[in-house]
């Protein structure tokens, strides 16, 4: 039987195959063909299922974090994935100074700023492919240089650079949205897309703000910047809990 969304169910106290193909949007038959040596009457607290969501399984936007038998494990993934995003933030923060200011420490900078698309992308790796793990590094670098080549435009008065550049980073979010959603059914397009969209928006206030002088707007545009990279970062961090639980335990 294939199925390219398929993940991987670890039973509860209370769960049963009708409810769960009612949860996933498919049917117990499905369930027992895929899964041909379970006992449907006695299912294992603990045991690990596989589950071909239907059509018409659509996971929330934002899934709390499912229950964990290693809250270490846990931890390690939450705080490493809101780390590696608050230092996307920071690091693009010291950049937009370093460009805006013409300080003398650009070069180091962006040096610094440019390994966060590998750490970021090797927190991925761990539960994906190398080849998925490589896109999303190729991406984030994408989404970097664009940006940075957008911050020197501004602030040089190229505006019609800057709408071209512009153009292509909301391109490389969409290109970014297609990519999670394909590895996940727990990551939806329109959810990733929004995120990243709302991520350009805030950084592109900050950036304007900070070029018009207008500090304390910058200030407060990256609050912003850095609740919504928090929120993001636990937002993939829930997708892989709930695509991989095995992992967990």
């Amino acid at each position: 039987m294939q199925c390219p969304n398929q993940i991987t169910y670890t039973i509860r106290q209370g769960d049963n195959l009708y409810q769960l193909s009612r949860r996933y949007g498919t049917t117990v038959q499905a369930l027992l063909a895929l899964n041909p040596n379970i006992d449907p009457y006695n299912l294992i607290l603990g045991s690990t299922i596989a589950v071909c969501p239907g059509e018409g399984f659509a996971p929330p936007p934002n899934p709390n974090p499912p229950a964990c038998p290693n809250p270490a494990a846990q931890f390690a993934l939450l705080s490493g994935m809101r780390k590696a995003w608050e230092q996307h933030v920071y690091w693009t923060r010291l950049f937009l100074i370093s460009t805006a200011e013409r300080l003398r420490d650009l070069d180091a900078t962006t040096a610094r700023l440019m390994r966060n698309p590998g750490d970021i992308a090797n927190i991925f790796g761990a539960y994906y492919s190398a080849d998925t793990a490589k896109e999303i590094e190729q991406l984030l670098t994408e989404h970097l240089q664009i940006g940075g080549a957008l911050i020197t435009a501004l602030r040089d008065g190229q505006t019609a650079q800057a709408e071209t550049l512009k153009r292509r980073w909301y391109a490389n979010a969409d290109k970014m949205a297609e990519a999670f959603d394909a590895i996940s059914p727990f990551y939806q397009l329109e959810e990733v897309r929004k995120m990243f969209y709302t991520h350009l928006d805030l950084t592109t206030r900050e950036v304007t703000a900070r070029l018009a002088g207008n500090y304390p707007a910058d200030i407060a545009a990256f609050d912003q910047v850095e609740q919504e990279a928090i929120r993001m970062a636990d937002y993939f961090s829930a997708g892989i809990l709930r695509q991989f639980p095995q992992r967990f335990h």
